[in-house]
Parts: C-alpha cells; sequence; structure tokens
C-alpha cells in the first residue's frame, strides 16, 4: 500500500480546483464591510455564568477602551460583540481565558 504522501504527489487538480472554493466569508472581510466583530464563547463549569460577569472580566482585557457586549445563548454559551473590532483576534488567539476560576473557549463566528 502507497503511503498518502506518495498519494499525494500523483494528485492532480484542475484549474478551477486549484483556485479553491470560497464559502462565506472571514472575520476580517465581514468587520471591514461594516459588520460587528464577534465569536462565540463558552465556560467550561457546571455553576452559571452570568453575562455580566464576562462583560466585567474580559471586557476591560480584550476591548479596554469599549468594553464587549455579551448575549447568552444558554448552557454558559454567550454570543460575545466586541466593541472595538481590532480587539477580537486578541480574544481568539491569546487564550485561554479564565472567569471566576473556570475556562472559557473562544471560536470565531462565520
Amino acid at each position: 500500500m502507497e503511503s498518502v504522501e506518495g498519494l499525494m504527489k500523483n494528485l492532480q487538480l484542475s484549474d478551477a480546483e486549484k483556485r479553491g472554493l470560497k464559502i462565506g466569508s472571514t472575520g476580517r472581510k465581514a468587520e471591514a464591510r461594516g459588520g460587528a466583530a464577534q465569536a462565540l464563547g463558552k465556560v467550561l463549569s457546571e455553576k452559571m455564568i452570568h453575562t455580566e460577569t464576562v462583560e466585567q472580566a474580559l471586557g476591560r482585557v480584550w476591548c479596554p477602551i469599549k468594553g464587549i457586549e455579551c448575549k447568552p445563548l444558554g448552557d454558559n454559551k454567550f454570543l460575545i460583540t466586541f466593541l472595538q473590532d481590532s480587539r477580537k483576534r486578541k480574544a481568539l488567539d491569546e487564550g485561554p481565558w479564565m472567569i471566576s476560576k473556570e475556562l472559557l473557549v473562544v471560536a470565531d463566528v462565520d
């Protein structure tokens, strides 16, 4: 049986396949068009975490000038809106984050 690397060397893509397929848009392009910079957050805890707790604890870290807004999505899940668009990348790249000694996972919204 050939290795995967050997099989990949024999793979031939058409010109259309080489260009790729764009589905949706990336966060930065959406933000440039005026869309809000948003991310999803989930606190991995059995105890309930309130939106105000997330806004106060991480709003000052992620967006020190304008802060963040959180919308509860149930089960310690939140839709986080960054009031400073450029600060979303900090939240996504510089984790992990903790709130009340509980882990917060942050993921990009498409």
